[in-house]
């Protein structure tokens, strides 16, 4: 009889946890998740630029390689991809995500428009695009964060 209860006891326990693990998964994202998603993505693009800046920067001064800076933009982009991937794929729920989305949606396409794609690319003119895309993103991390 008592193994019953404590297989009993168990059961319930696994259904609780299934249906709170359930529930978590499918619950309609509200104001703070949109805005944890929208700063996440926003650092994330950050990080990607400077990881390009400063690998240009050591390019340019020639303290690396094109091998390795082409290593390093491919980082960048694929880290560049999963945020902006990350934030489209929640939508806004209320008016102020709506203005939090529309601030950062066209920072990270900028992001995606100055990213240099390979080692050749990064150029001085290159390195001074990217720094306005960077202070955008810093001023959204710093306003939202």
């Amino acid at each position: 009889m008592r193994a019953t209860g404590w297989a009993a006891a168990g059961l319930v326990t696994v259904a609780l946890a299934w249906a709170g693990a359930g529930y978590l998964a499918t619950k309609p994202v509200d104001f703070h998740d949109y805005r944890v998603t929208a700063v996440n993505a926003a650092q994330s693009a950050y990080d990607a630029l400077a990881t390009a800046s400063l690998t240009g920067e050591a390019l340019l001064a020639g303290r690396v390689t094109g091998p390795y800076a082409n290593s390093m933009l491919d980082d960048a982009r694929s880290a560049l991809s999963g945020a902006a991937k990350g934030f489209t794929d929640v939508a806004a729920p209320d008016d102020r995500t709506e203005a939090m989305r529309d601030q950062l949606g066209p920072l990270l396409i900028r992001a995606n428009a100055v990213l240099p794609g390979t080692s050749t690319d990064l150029t001085r003119g290159a390195l001074d695009a990217i720094r306005p895309v960077e202070d955008g993103l810093d001023n959204f991390i710093e306003e939202h964060g």
